[in-house]
């Protein structure tokens, strides 16, 4: 009996080193970046719903929740291909979960890219800033 308990024992020990080494998300529970130069994070959309704070997103800019959820929103309806909230954008006080940035991914059809990057660019020039050439737009409220 005591050769079976090891046995049933190492397989549960190995099951859990095959989950922990194939988890796809970061120490913090964030889905890790798949490619090099994407952007590590929640979904956005996911993230804010789930969220429980009054104002998770840049409050200064949005102020409530669903304020900043239309945001993402409205960039998903113009093309956008993933919107992620960065892992290292997020705050966690105890109290509330909170977060001042988010990653637009752009899309390759160029006038999905154009109405997309139209939004960012709003959004950059709000906080005196120039959009950079590329395949995503960082968007940081201060």
């Amino acid at each position: 009996m005591g050769r079976a308990v090891v046995i049933v024992l190492g397989c549960v020990l190995g099951l859990g080193l095959l989950f922990y080494e194939n988890d796809s998300t970061s120490p913090g529970g964030a889905p890790a970046a798949s490619e090099p130069g994407r952007a590590a994070g929640p979904e956005a959309r996911r993230w804010l719903k789930g969220n429980e704070s009054e104002s998770a997103l840049a409050s200064n800019r949005f102020g409530p929740t669903d304020e900043a959820l239309r945001f993402v929103n409205e960039l998903y309806r113009a093309g956008a291909t993933r919107v992620v909230v960065p892992s290292d954008a997020i705050s966690d006080d105890g109290v509330e979960r909170y977060a001042d940035a988010l990653v637009v991914e752009l899309p390759s059809n160029p006038d999905k890219r154009s109405r997309v990057l139209a939004i960012c660019e709003r959004e950059l020039r709000r906080q005196g800033l120039d959009p950079d050439d590329g395949d995503q737009v960082y968007l940081w409220w201060d």
